[in-house]
C-alpha cells in the first residue's frame, strides 16, 4: 500500500511552508524577523521537532490540511524556548523514534535528511538555503516511493536511495538521476 494522495499532498505542503516561513507568516515574522532562514539553517532542531508535531497531528487527526497556524505557533515557541504545554498535547510533542509506526518512519527520514551527507560538503544548511522547493521535492519523492504495510514503511532504504538520486542530480554537475515521473510528482488535493 502507498500513502494516499491527501497524505502525500499534506507532507509536501507542510515542508514547503516550514522552509519558506509561511506556516503562520505574521507570527513567524514577528518572532524571527529577518532571521527565520538563518535560524532554520543553523538549528535543525527547529525543523525536526516541528516535523514531529506535524506528523503526530497528521496520524492522529487525519486532517484534510496541515494545521499551519498551530505549527507556526509551535516553531515560534520552540525558538523562544517557551512551548506552552497547555497549547500542545503530549502526543503532539512526542519526538520519540522508538515506536513501530509510520510516524516514527517519517521522523527517522527527517533525521536522515537533516544529517545526510549524500554529496561531499553539502549539508542540511545548504538544503534549507536552496529553498522550499528543493526540500519539498525531497520529501515528495520519499512520500511517493514509500510502501506501507501494517502501519510501517517496508522500503525505507529504497525510498531514501531515490531521494539521494535527486540530491546528487541537484548538486553534482553532470550527474543524471534515473527517477521516474511518478516519483517526483507533487501531489495536490
Amino acid at each position: 500500500m502507498t500513502l494516499s494522495v491527501r497524505q502525500k499532498s499534506n507532507i509536501r505542503h507542510f515542508v514547503y511552508y516550514l522552509v519558506n516561513g509561511t506556516l503562520d507568516f505574521e507570527l513567524i515574522q514577528k518572532t524571527f524577523g529577518e532571521s527565520y532562514y538563518d535560524n532554520l539553517k543553523s538549528n535543525p532542531d527547529l525543523f525536526y521537532k516541528t516535523a514531529c508535531v506535524y506528523i503526530n497531528q497528521e496520524i492522529k487527526l487525519n486532517p484534510t490540511w496541515p494545521d499551519t497556524k498551530k505549527l507556526g505557533k509551535f516553531i515560534c515557541e520552540l525558538f523562544e524556548s517557551s512551548v506552552d504545554t497547555a497549547d500542545f498535547a503530549d502526543w503532539e510533542t512526542n519526538f520519540d523514534t522508538q515506536q513501530n509506526d509510520f510516524s516514527t518512519d517519517f521522523k527517522n527520514f527527517t533525521k536522515w535528511f537533516i544529517g545526510s551527507s549524500t554529496v561531499s560538503n553539502v549539508t542540511y544548511s545548504d538544503y534549507i538555503g536552496d529553498g522550499a522547493s528543493f526540500v519539498e521535492q525531497c520529501f515528495a519523492i520519499w512520500a511517493n516511493v514509500v510502501k506501507i504495510e501494517n502501519n510501517r514503511v517496508t522500503n525505507n532504504d529504497h525510498a531514501i536511495e531515490r531521494v539521494e538520486q535527486y540530491i546528487k542530480s541537484y548538486y553534482v554537475s553532470g550527474y543524471t538521476d534515473n527517477l521516474e515521473e511518478w516519483e517526483c510528482e507533487l501531489h495536490m488535493e
